[in-house]
């Protein structure tokens, strides 16, 4: 294993200050696990202690209780207490404040009873008619999810609010979306566009910074961005682990050009082929939670949520 010298700065200070690498967190990585898969105390806890040695910032995918996802947020507070937590919501046409609530009920509650915890609630996943979801929901239905739990937190201006969006979804609904989010969270994914490795990082910059110039005076943190390490070719795009390496530490080099962004992500997990060749291969560790390679990341500041801007 070659080791990644990369060191991120974290500035301490106000809230507003510096920003922060986090890690896309999706459980599902042992043998025969899948969504729907019940996840016990024991691996969440094992999970988050291999991930808070490295990051202080956690996304999440979702909240439901029967892959017992609602446990993460509780153990972190008690065992992790250093960790925040984007709390991820599964959104779709079934899932909505119009529909079933239960998945924005269980976020809500989550961020009201553990405030320290839960820095933000992430209102869908590339859920619009934009993206992949095979059952999408409208903007229109979108600006009333993230009203509605904004609308039922009791501890406002803490807990910020926001969706994450893919490239197009940025592209076509951002504008709309701005007065309702703290922040614009979109994927981005250089491996798509798709572009050699050797133009990966400029190509994240230069998307970052026109989203940046789009929605000015609103943050935009990088919901999603990695690089798999084995797959198919994607055209001039090849997968590998050094390839994943140098991403990965291209990332954390330019930190300072990129704003907050959340790396994709903490485990291979091997249900993902239902994807595509690369699915399974986005972890910074294997399946089994060995690294892929070594990195190094500076905590010697105190890692600090960016200050919403309405």
């Amino acid at each position: 294993m070659s080791i990644i010298g990369a060191v991120l700065l974290i500035l301490s200070g106000s809230a507003s200050a510096g920003p922060f690498i986090g890690i896309n967190y999706g459980p599902f990585h042992e043998s025969g696990q899948q969504p729907g898969t019940p996840i016990p105390d024991s691996q969440f806890i094992s999970d988050l202690g291999i991930l808070s040695q490295k990051f202080t910032f956690i996304k999440t995918y979702g909240d439901d209780s029967t892959s017992r996802l609602d446990r993460i947020v509780p153990i972190a507070a008690v065992q992790f207490k250093q960790l925040k937590i984007y709390q991820g919501v599964f959104e779709n046409s079934s899932f909505n404040s119009s529909a079933d609530t239960t998945y924005l009920d269980t976020a809500i509650t989550l961020a009201n009873t553990y405030p320290h915890t839960v820095a933000a609630i992430v209102v869908g996943n590339e859920c619009l008619d934009t993206d992949s979801n095979p059952n999408p929901i409208s903007v229109t239905q979108l600006i009333a999810d993230l009203n509605y739990v904004r609308s039922r937190l009791q501890n406002k201006g803490d807990v910020q609010v926001t969706t994450e969006l893919g490239y197009q979804a940025a592209v076509q609904y951002g504008a709309q979306l701005k007065p309702y989010v703290d922040s614009i969270m979109v994927n981005i994914y250089p491996f798509y566009a798709p572009v050699a490795i050797g133009g990966a990082i400029a190509n994240l910059i230069g998307a970052y910074g026109m989203f940046n110039d789009q929605f000015n005076g609103k943050p935009v943190i990088i919901g999603e961005t990695g690089w798999p390490s084995a797959g198919n070719n994607n055209g001039a795009a090849v997968p590998s682990v050094a390839n994943e390496q140098t991403y990965t530490q291209q990332n954390f080099s330019n930190a300072n050009k990129l704003g907050s962004n959340f790396l994709f992500s903490a485990f291979d997990e091997p249900w993902l082929s239902v994807q595509n060749s690369w699915g399974p291969n986005w972890g910074l560790w294997d399946s089994s939670g060995n690294a892929k390679f070594v990195f190094n990341t500076s905590k010697s500041a105190k890692n600090r949520t960016p200050a919403a801007k309405h």
